[in-house]
């Protein structure tokens, strides 16, 4: 036992410099962000019917800095509401900015999460994303949030791996990548399923908006009915401001 963490030292004390220089070098290639654009995501997803959109707080934005987001609200019949948010990062150029982990950013606004797990969110062709879900509380209000770090044309992996593997993205030019959150209020009704079953059906178009590649994935499902169909996502347009502040939503 012993001998193995001797050998995780010896090998984590020889890749740290090396990824702290490909780091740095993935930040001088190349003077531009990648030309990315958010995900066409319909008013109508399984279930749910878009209901309002809105622009983060000028403050909120002037700290995350997004190279393009939506704040969206989706409503269905009996269940809660889910505001979905997805900002978007070309990369390289914008590596002074970035989106940030609720974990930290929620009990800075003064939420205490209580409860925080893993889940993989089952995709088509038996594929998974890893996300993470959190439940948290301000007063009398209570919250639970799915939320992943969508790289380009791959699914995150846990942390552990994430961290090095985002280098190597950057390296071989695929810096950009979207944060995605689905945020409910929490109440008698459980409200993971839906969050969960809504990640999976804007996982692939997510994924697709940050491709390098012509045509974007090899699939991706049907926001609609849930189908799976050989076509790439298309890529959305810019949104309206509607009346409201989300300085609150994105924290």
């Amino acid at each position: 036992m012993r001998m193995r963490l001797r050998l995780g030292a010896v090998v984590l004390g020889l890749l740290l410099p090396a990824l702290a220089l490909a780091s740095w070098l993935a930040a001088l290639a190349g003077a531009g962000a990648t030309s990315i654009a958010l995900p066409e995501l319909p008013r109508q997803i399984g279930p749910w019917t878009m209901t309002a959109e809105t622009r983060l707080d000028p403050l909120v934005f002037e700290q995350l800095k997004p190279d393009e987001y939506l704040v969206r609200r989706y409503e269905a019949p009996k269940r809660a509401p889910i505001w979905v948010y997805i900002a978007v990062y070309g990369g390289r150029a914008s590596y002074g900015k970035g989106a940030h982990d609720p974990q930290v950013c929620y009990p800075a606004q003064g939420w205490e999460i209580v409860r925080s797990e893993r889940i993989a969110v089952p995709l088509a062709e038996r594929q998974t994303l890893s996300a993470k879900m959190i439940d948290a509380q301000n007063g009398n209000t209570k919250q639970v949030a799915l939320y992943w770090f969508q790289p380009a044309e791959r699914w995150p992996l846990r942390e552990s791996a994430e961290q090095l593997i985002h280098i190597i993205d950057a390296i071989v030019g695929r810096p950009q990548y979207a944060f995605v959150r689905l945020s409910a209020p929490s109440g008698p009704v459980d409200v993971r399923d839906d969050l969960i079953e809504f990640a999976t059906r804007i996982a692939w178009p997510v994924r697709a908006a940050l491709s390098t590649t012509e045509g974007g994935v090899t699939a991706v499902e049907d926001l609609t009915t849930g189908s799976i169909t050989g076509r790439a996502a298309p890529l959305a347009q810019s949104f309206d401001a509607m009346p409201g502040s989300v300085a609150d939503y994105e924290r």
